[in-house]
């Protein structure tokens, strides 16, 4: 969609909800789609998704199309080489395993390096390493916090991305500090193609952060993806920030929380004038039949967005990415523990009319960081200058309204 252009039904990337809701341009959903003989069947829809991703201000303005998916994916033949394997253990004291913290990872990708005399993560893009930096950010940021742990009575005073009260950045409080040091203690990736999977395939990487999208290009052999490409969830961090005692603390086990910054919506613009039917046809693609057809199709990268996605008995789903019987279980494993449902304070990407400035500074700088070429402190403090700067081309109370709305805040 443009601007003022004719069309009534747009596919928009969840970040832009914001740039075309603020501005009245969307209609809103019905409430009729909320009832139960609805075919969009709106309470299979993962909270996530249908209390958040899709509201700006409070206020239902699409419907999801497509989640996302993101995993790790590591050589299998490296993990066993003998070699590495006594190398990793006299230099960490114990084998090397598929990581299971972030820290972990770091651990893994600096040791690889050092065993191979190379890079052993494949190239990324700045957004893609922007994003890898607020996955884990999101971890250090906060408890995940669930019907078995609570909400500490300090958490209602930390955000994410801004303080909710004055709408000042929090990039430089200590979670996103510790994302930084822990995105500078990764040995230096490939320079050159933005190719993972290939990367990982060519033996140029041995352990990468995946999208659904790029895991679909992993090589086959006989029409199956090889026993040398392992599969792992995402993890979480071994601290997080306790806003009662206003500092890292230990975490007892890894601390994961979900971030979501992608996929697709559909939208309805409000001069639709046939905004029922335009509706319909959103119901029909997001609804439960189509969308599972979608997220079986490997090449378009489609992620879970409905409890039915996540089903074990839906094993199906995942069998066109080519993947034995144990590792598409893995998969649908990781893309559960992606999702994580129950965790209640999920972190969101940038969504506010600001957001596509504010992820190309992101991506600029978060990309010296990884380079080497700045220290985290000074990588944080240019990044800062570069979002107050931004900032400044907006009036306050401007700001205030996009960070509210994006929380779902009238």
């Amino acid at each position: 969609m443009t601007l003022g252009d004719p069309s009534d039904i747009g596919i928009i990337p969840t970040s832009e909800l914001g740039v075309w809701a603020d501005r009245d341009d969307l209609a809103p959903v019905p409430a009729l789609f909320r009832s139960a003989d609805q075919v969009f069947q709106w309470a299979g829809v993962l909270p996530p998704y249908r209390e958040h991703v899709i509201e700006w201000g409070g206020q239902a303005r699409a419907l999801p199309l497509a989640g996302a998916g993101v995993l790790i994916v590591y050589r299998t033949d490296r993990l066993a080489d003998p070699k590495f394997i006594a190398a990793f253990r006299n230099r960490v004291g114990r084998n090397p395993e598929a990581p299971s913290s972030w820290e972990d990872f770091a651990v893994l990708a600096r040791e690889f390096a050092a065993f191979d005399q190379k890079p052993s993560l494949p190239t990324m893009t700045g957004e893609e390493t922007a994003d890898l930096f607020f996955r884990v950010a999101a971890c250090f940021n906060q408890q995940a916090t669930n019907d078995a742990v609570k909400t500490p009575s300090g958490a209602s005073l930390v955000t994410f991305w801004h303080d909710i009260t004055t709408g000042d950045p929090r990039i430089a409080t200590p979670a996103f500090r510790a994302a930084a040091d822990w995105l500078a203690s990764l040995p230096k990736p490939h320079t050159g193609p933005v190719d993972p999977a290939g990367a990982l395939a060519k033996g140029d990487a041995s352990l990468a952060v995946l999208t659904l999208a790029q895991l679909s290009k992993l090589p086959r052999e006989n029409g199956q993806v090889p026993a040398r490409f392992g599969l792992a969830p995402l993890p979480g961090t071994r601290q997080y920030f306790d806003p009662d005692k206003k500092q890292l603390v230990p975490a007892g086990t890894p601390n994961y929380v979900p971030y979501f910054a992608a996929g697709k919506l559909g939208v309805v613009r409000s001069s639709c004038k046939h905004q029922d039917a335009a509706f319909d046809l959103l119901a029909e693609l997001g609804g439960p039949t189509r969308s599972l057809e979608l997220l079986t199709i490997p090449g378009l990268g489609v992620g879970p967005f409905r409890h039915s996605h996540l089903e074990r008995d839906r094993l199906s789903a995942w069998l066109g990415y080519g993947f034995d019987a144990d590792r598409s279980k893995a998969l649908q494993e990781a893309m559960r523990q992606y999702v994580r449902p129950e965790v209640r304070n999920p972190v969101y990407g940038l969504r506010g009319p600001d957001q596509a400035a504010m992820n190309a500074a992101a991506a600029e700088e978060l990309a010296k960081i990884a380079a080497g070429s700045v220290t985290p402190e000074a990588g944080l403090a240019q990044l800062l200058a570069a979002w107050n700067r931004i900032d400044e081309k907006t009036p306050k109370e401007t700001r205030l309204r996009w960070r509210k709305s994006s929380l779902g805040v009238n």
